[in-house]
């Protein structure tokens, strides 16, 4: 692991972020370059989010998870 990785969470610019860190953005400021701050957590190789957020943005949406729930196709005529 790189030594500039952070190994803790705190909300930082963009241009701030190392290669293995979470670009999550968790809070708007408008002071820096983008107008967002990110999480900055340790991020895996294959991943540009922490574990936390990345089970936020994978999530199933649990209205489209039910069973017997089909969207209708329309055909041309």
């Amino acid at each position: 692991m790189p030594e500039n990785i952070r190994l803790t969470s705190r909300d930082v610019a963009l241009i701030q972020l190392g290669v293995y860190q979470c670009r999550f953005p968790v809070s708007e400021d408008p002071s820096v370059p983008g107008g967002y701050r990110f999480c900055a957590g340790p991020t895996s190789l294959d991943r540009v989010y922490c574990d936390h957020h990345h089970r936020i943005v994978t999530a199933v949406d649990p209205r489209q998870a039910r069973s017997g729930l089909h969207l209708t196709q329309r055909r041309a005529a």
